[in-house]
């Protein structure tokens, strides 16, 4: 932040005018807060459990406000559920840049400070502080409820959030508490919530340029980097237990060469370390697969070379006895189950659903779900579960992919050669019905046109039937 500037948006959360058409506090309140939270209005989790910049996020609450109010879904999906107008007032919402001048240990009880004399109104602040690990746009989120509190839900509207003054007030007071701030920490740095007219300034205000998507990516990508390296430059629990001297000096890990100002007992730690990271090196390179599969393809293939030393070894017992194509299959199929293989499965099978879950919804999933609003909860299951193993299968083809990019080139062909065949194979597989019946994939076909054209005629009948007289 510049000195002499501030940024302090205040806003109201109005249930039309998002993306697509409305909005919910629910969606609001996970962005803020970095979490995954449960939609009562939409039927479905708002994940942004992925955040990684939000340093901190909490609920304050008004004297005598009851139990719910101090959970975060329970909250706003109240507030959510209890807006009837299409055009509704769901919360207010306060955005501010932190100036980065005031201390990192200082900002949470600085926000808090600045959210105390809303609460005092009888709103609840739902209250966040967002840094990206860059400390390049740390700012605050809060978001307020606009009514009053009661046993069972909300009351009345807060007429003082109505105000225009509010507005003006609440910017007055992010200056004065930053103002505050800063002297304490010993900075020169000063900043006025008025106009460049206000305070005498012959300058032209500037227009916020708003997100730049390209810069907002490339400023993540920067943050995770630099997150990454902090994380791999703390010691953990481990070398904090076999090494405590080293771990409480200022530069971990240590150096390969010992440093000359290590005493006795930190040369035999730092001895030690190494010893231990040379063992660990051999143990992965012992664990790693064999040279041979990453040496380049031989000149004569695989099969040519394995069919000759065949023929060598039973060129006196006869001709060797031909197996029939399908042989081959049934000994793969018939193969000792491998228990490290089934749970490795299990447990890539656990990571995929988690990442098909963790995935933003697109524009056709969003488009696809809204035409199923209304109707029935198991039309809409099927949709929704439909999405999710589309997600599933695009994840596992990704992945796919990258396995055969890091073969060698004469074994990926083989195997790309093989995919067809096995495509003809899956579709005779059995799938799931929607009663979790198996069927063939041209029964579930049927099944899932039935559905649809019976959905089609129920909502076709209320236009059809006559009036009563």
């Amino acid at each position: 932040m510049q000195d002499g500037n501030i940024h302090c948006h205040i806003d109201n959360l109005s249930r039309r005018g998002g993306k697509h058409g409305e909005r919910i506090a629910v969606a609001k309140a996970a962005y803020n807060a970095g979490q995954r939270l449960w939609s009562e209005a939409e039927k479905r989790f708002v994940d942004f459990d992925h955040r990684v910049d939000v340093v901190c996020s909490r609920l304050l609450l008004p004297d005598g406000a009851p139990a719910w109010a101090g959970d975060r879904v329970a909250l706003w999906n109240k507030v959510d559920l209890s807006a009837k107008r299409r055009d509704a007032r769901l919360a207010k919402t306060i955005d501010a840049a932190i100036t980065r001048d005031i201390p990192v240990e200082q900002r949470a009880t600085l926000l808090e400070e600045f959210a105390a004399p809303l609460v005092a109104m009888g709103c609840v602040a739902d209250i966040a502080i967002h840094e990206d690990g860059t400390d390049h746009n740390p700012h605050i989120h809060i978001l307020l409820t606009t009514r009053e509190l009661i046993a069972d839900g909300f009351g009345a509207k807060l007429a003082a959030l109505e105000h225009r003054q509010f507005v003006k007030n609440v910017r007055k007071a992010w200056a004065d508490i930053s103002n505050r701030y800063l002297a304490k920490a010993g900075s020169t740095v000063r900043v006025d919530h008025r106009s460049y007219k206000a305070r005498g300034i012959e300058a032209e205000p500037t227009v916020h340029r708003g997100p730049n998507p390209m810069e907002r990516r490339q400023k993540r990508e920067h943050a995770r980097r630099v997150s990454e390296e902090r994380e791999m430059a703390k010691p953990d629990a481990h070398d904090r237990r076999h090494y405590p001297l080293l771990t409480s000096r200022e530069t971990w890990p240590p150096e390969p060469v010992a440093s000359p100002d290590l005493t006795t007992q930190e040369r035999d730690e730092h001895q030690r370390y190494w010893d231990e990271q040379k063992i660990q090196r051999l143990e992965e390179e012992a664990q790693a697969e064999p040279d041979h599969l990453l040496e380049p393809a031989p000149a004569v293939p695989w099969y040519q070379d394995a069919l000759q030393r065949a023929r060598t070894e039973t060129r006196d017992e006869g001709p060797a006895p031909e197996l029939e194509p399908n042989a081959y299959l049934a000994a793969y199929q018939s193969r000792q189950p491998n228990e490290d293989h089934d749970r490795a499965q299990a447990q890539y099978d656990a990571s995929v659903l988690e990442r098909a879950k963790a995935m933003m919804r697109n524009r056709h999933e969003h488009e696809a779900l809204q035409a199923m609003r209304d109707a029935p909860p198991e039309a809409r299951r099927f949709v929704e579960d439909f999405i999710l193993q589309e997600r599933m299968q695009a994840i596992r083809e990704r992945d796919r992919a990258e396995k055969l990019r890091r073969m060698r080139p004469d074994v990926r062909e083989k195997l790309e050669a093989l995919r067809p065949e096995y495509r003809d194979w899956e579709r005779d597989l059995p799938v799931p019905g929607p009663n979790g019946e198996a069927l063939h994939p041209r029964e579930l076909d049927l099944v899932q046109e039935r559905m649809l054209e019976e959905h089609l005629r129920e909502e076709d009948e209320p236009d059809r039937r006559e009036p009563e007289r």
